[in-house]
């Protein structure tokens, strides 16, 4: 995912510039969001290297080693060859395939993983309650 979305995160919009009076600071810059048009198009482009078979379609294996691409993995060919072995691979990504795999038939079309790619995952039990943290340690320590 963060391959796509990096190359992507490519185009940046300037931050407005305080008055010329002002001594001028180390300017910030605002990373824009890739439109869906952007990111369906980096899917297609990317898209061969991953689908074996010009299927139209991603199975878990193929879907686990274009993750795991992203985030700088090898997968392996097969167990103990080197790079993380397939198995692995899938069970590290299953969550993500089953969050991309919209309609639940096994396989993720090109559609599926733009949508996937635009679509904030759903905040989990965790996440509120990490977000929630802080609060509270705010709030007993105000006590």
């Amino acid at each position: 995912m963060s391959i796509l979305l990096g190359a992507l995160l490519a185009t940046v919009a300037p931050v407005a510039t305080p008055p010329a009076s002002a001594p001028r600071p180390v300017q910030a810059r605002a990373v824009a969001k890739p439109s869906r048009d952007q990111v369906m198009a980096a899917v297609r482009a990317e898209w061969p290297k991953y689908d074996a078979g010009n299927k139209g379609r991603l199975t878990p294996l193929e879907f686990s080693t274009w993750v795991m691409k992203s985030h700088g993995g090898t997968v392996a060919a097969r167990a103990h060859a080197g790079g993380i072995a397939p198995v692995s691979a899938m069970n590290a990504s299953a969550t993500a395939f089953a969050r991309a795999d919209a309609n639940h038939d096994g396989g993720v079309t090109p559609d599926e993983m733009a949508r996937f790619l635009t679509t904030p995952p759903a905040p989990t039990a965790l996440s509120r309650a990490k977000a929630a943290a802080p609060r509270r340690t705010e709030a007993a320590s105000a006590k």
